[in-house]
């Protein structure tokens, strides 16, 4: 047995009803209010907490779900920037790290999947001079290595800055209205036709004149 609606959703649907907003000019249809906006009457706060826009936005929901009010989300006139990669997608970029094999669990080689290697020619001297910038350092590290071995092994790097593009995001929030009917969306439709018929006939107009 249903227990019918809670104190949320009579408050919201009480208000929505009244159409606080007024009408649109374009088709002649209630504004909707926005969450924020019905969480303010509900509780009598100026500002809402998030506890109590969520409480809202769920009596929202289960009023639509019901077919007592329309919702969609719109914009509320406020921005906010973001960074974000441009492109979203890359070629992932690696470093090379040398390091000695400390044989235990912490070994970051070891973790980055690398089995250490334990051979010492030419080569490898040279790399190690020229990594850690001198004969006595690289001699000290290659002593080091002769107890577990040493990796080289890839680093992904941090994608650089100039990656990054800063955009302006334009804020939208759950709003909601009454139901309307559907002779009433039958008659808004036909408002706005009317409305826009005007601006239409204007550039169809100038586009023959061309």
């Amino acid at each position: 047995m249903s227990r019918g609606l809670g104190r949320v959703q009579r408050a919201v649907l009480a208000y929505v009803r009244s159409e606080p907003g007024g009408l649109s000019t374009v088709d002649g249809t209630s504004l909707a209010a926005s969450v924020t906006g019905l969480a303010r009457i509900v509780y009598e706060v100026e500002q809402p907490t998030d506890a109590q826009r969520a409480a809202v936005r769920r009596a929202v929901r289960s009023l639509e779900a019901g077919g007592q009010v329309e919702v969609r989300r719109l914009r509320v006139g406020r921005t906010y920037t973001q960074q974000r990669a441009h492109p979203r997608f890359w070629p992932p970029r690696y470093d090379r790290r040398l390091a000695m094999c400390t044989g235990k669990d912490d070994c970051p080689g070891c973790a980055a999947g690398d089995r250490p290697s334990t051979y010492f020619t030419a080569d490898v001297v040279a790399m190690f001079i020229e990594h850690f910038g001198s004969l006595a350092e690289g001699d000290r590290q290659l002593w080091r290595a002769t107890g577990h071995g040493w990796h080289l092994y890839p680093v992904p790097l941090p994608r650089p800055a100039d990656d990054y593009r800063t955009y302006e995001v334009e804020i939208t929030e759950l709003c909601v209205r009454r139901a309307l009917t559907a002779e009433e969306h039958a008659e808004a439709e036909q408002r706005a036709q009317a409305f826009i018929r005007p601006y239409t006939d204007a550039i169809r107009a100038a586009l023959r004149g061309r």
